[in-house]
């Protein structure tokens, strides 16, 4: 996602019937967070971005940042919520089910832990060492309709988060026969992200490529389902 400020607009007769002065304010304010955000995570690690930079990028004050993000660590869930948003509607474009949306979603997953990969680490050191449990920062209305201003009904679209999408999939998966073996769904998603965040560790440790070492371990651990 890339948002550079002039390019944020609704259509003018849908924010008028849908969208309070208010609702487009903070979806665009949101957006911008994240768009300026993630430029910042293309030139250092997050640990070292300030809140106070994001505000000079984005010309709010602090007060304004945290009345929509906490903690600066919601806009790394927020970023992941959206990320998982695009996705779904990208695998609802190419007509992708079961095991295929699966892979398509570990494929999209690995570009964004090398594209991102301080983020994705910042995440799995905090969620290590806090005794905080960070609640999702939610996609609203609005901010739907500023991503895919184009799409009518993109506003009903539901938004699952990285679990519940895997979820989603392998219930399906199961259904077409591609998944026989018996197993708990719960059970296939929790040894997925087990997979997954341990892989991330692993390819820091050793200075592999995550994205293919992330491939081939769940690969792996797809056969056994």
């Amino acid at each position: 996602m890339n948002l550079p400020s002039q390019r944020i607009r609704i259509p003018y007769q849908m924010a008028k019937d849908e969208l309070t002065v208010r609702d487009r304010k903070a979806a665009k304010l949101k957006l911008l967070i994240l768009s300026y955000t993630k430029e910042l995570l293309l030139q250092q690690n997050f640990s070292d971005i300030h809140v106070m930079d994001i505000c000079k990028k984005v010309g709010i004050s602090k007060v304004t940042f945290f009345r929509y993000f906490p903690q600066k660590e919601d806009v790394l869930l927020y970023c992941l919520r959206v990320w998982a948003f695009e996705t779904s509607i990208k695998i609802k474009d190419k007509s992708l089910e079961g095991l295929k949306a699966v892979n398509f979603i570990f494929e999209r997953y690995g570009e964004l832990c090398e594209k991102y990969s301080s983020m994705i680490l910042h995440l799995i050191k905090y969620h290590a060492v806090t005794g905080t449990v960070l609640k999702p920062i939610s996609i609203k209305k609005a901010e739907k309709l500023l991503l895919y201003p184009k799409n009518e009904n993109i506003k009903d679209f539901e938004v699952l988060a990285f679990d519940r999408l895997l979820e989603k999939h392998l219930l399906e998966a199961i259904f077409k026969t591609e998944i026989t073996r018996s197993s708990d769904v719960s059970d296939m998603v929790r040894m997925l992200l087990t997979i997954t965040y341990g892989s991330i560790l692993v390819a820091k440790m050793k200075q592999l490529p995550v994205k293919a070492l992330l491939k081939k371990n769940v690969s792996a651990v797809m056969e056994t389902f």
